[in-house]
């Protein structure tokens, strides 16, 4: 103030400041010396728990809202009897009824397809999870009890000979240094599998695994449970209809299905939801474009799918020794685009050309003008005579001229 003193209105507006400055200091540091206070709650009363307001910044390990994945307990039986060569989750595990809204969706999901002649098998905990995993259920909610494995039996189907049901029993039993104790159903006469039986549910799943073009153990149905019993109806005692009214896609599926019997008849609608279990081929680490493929390249998921795709599935046979088309990125299903063959035999390359008749073999050097595969047909020029040659290409800068004559033709021109 250039030494001059502080008028009194001055002085005042300065002493003004100086005290809310004093009070706002004191409130920070009060809110920084105890933070927020949050109310005392039980830990027993998840209601309250439920109802306190979120804490910006506070930590959560539990979710807290409705809309988190349920968890469940699912119990694997130490033996089950089947009926049909599809076994399903709710044949071979069982939950509580508290649980049945997380495990009833997934009930009727198919485990293993048992081939014909087969009526025991054994199903592991681990089967499950890998099932339950490639169908997309969150396993990390689930808590597994029980046993290890479950012995399935078949109850349909026998074979002719009663000691190849018993082996069959026996193979299907976990290793163990005790002797099996072998069931007495096995120990009466078995009876010849009946051609002639099929039921409902087989040759609704036979039907439209013929037009998907996809084998039927593949195929995953879930029918209603109003449907179950018809479904298993079977043939011979039974004759049916079926007229397919929506089977073209995966996903939504009916039939128009009229049951006969000797003196009547029944006409009804069939719906089901169809997924099928496909064999992917996906990419585990990143690969540049025209890299040759190996198997460490690739690692093989069996996932259920609720369509098919538009491109054709490669197996691991038909990527390893091909190379990449485009650059491939982990994840990445294996399908016929993202690969080209590996050429054997490059443009401006010298090939040795190999002409075989009978027992003579001439070879020969030419020029190619074009690159090939193997199998595939290139031209050549000879160097000599600069003829131009059409040959097929077996091997690395190899090739042959025609194909090699028949053995009744050479055995005649000796």
């Amino acid at each position: 103030m250039n030494n001059r003193r502080l008028t009194k209105r001055k002085q005042v507006q300065l002493l003004v400041l100086l005290t809310i400055l004093a009070w706002a200091t004191q409130t920070l540091l009060h809110q920084w010396g105890y933070g927020q206070e949050v109310p005392s709650v039980p830990l027993s009363d998840a209601a309250a728990l439920a109802a306190m307001p979120d804490i910006p910044g506070a930590e959560k390990f539990v979710p807290g809202d409705a809309n988190s994945t349920p968890a469940g307990t699912l119990e694997l039986r130490q033996d089950a009897s089947v009926y049909g060569a599809d076994i399903t989750l709710k044949q071979v595990c069982r939950w509580s009824d508290a649980d049945a809204a997380v495990f009833t969706p997934i009930a009727d999901l198919t485990l293993v397809h048992l081939p014909d002649g087969v009526s025991f098998r054994t199903i592991s905990i681990e089967d499950v999870r890998q099932t339950l995993h490639g169908a997309g259920v969150n396993i990390a909610m689930i808590n597994f009890s029980g046993v290890t494995s479950c012995t399935v039996t078949r109850s349909d189907t026998q074979t002719g000979d009663t000691q190849t049901s018993i082996q069959q029993w026996i193979d299907a039993q976990q290793p163990s240094s005790a002797k099996p104790a072998i069931p007495s159903t096995l120990t009466q006469n078995a009876s010849a599998v009946d051609p002639n039986f099929h039921t409902l549910h087989d040759l609704l799943v036979s039907d439209l695994a013929q037009r998907l073009s996809i084998l039927p153990e593949n195929l995953q149905l879930s029918f209603a449970p109003e449907d179950e019993k018809v479904i298993s109806l079977a043939e011979p005692c039974f004759k049916f209809d079926i007229r397919p009214s929506r089977a073209r896609a995966l996903g939504n599926v009916s039939w128009d299905v009229k049951v006969l019997t000797d003196t009547s008849s029944k006409k009804m609608t069939i719906n089901a939801v169809a997924r099928a279990w496909e064999n992917q081929v996906t990419v585990g680490r990143p690969l540049a474009i025209h890299k040759v493929l190996s198997n460490s390249d690739f690692a093989v998921h069996r996932v259920l799918v609720d369509s098919l795709s538009d491109h054709q599935l490669l197996g691991m046979d038909q990527c390893v020794g091909q190379q990449a088309a485009t650059e491939l990125r982990p994840g990445v299903v294996m399908t016929a685009q993202l690969v080209d063959p590996v050429p054997l035999v490059k443009a401006g390359q010298l090939v040795t050309v190999n002409l075989t008749r009978g027992t003579v073999q001439l070879r020969a050097v030419a020029r190619a003008l074009e690159q090939g595969a193997l199998g595939q047909t290139i031209k050549v020029r000879n160097e000599n005579t600069r003829d131009l040659l059409d040959v097929t290409v077996t091997g690395p800068q190899e090739a042959r001229l025609g194909d090699p004559a028949p053995a009744d033709e050479v055995s005649q021109a000796n």
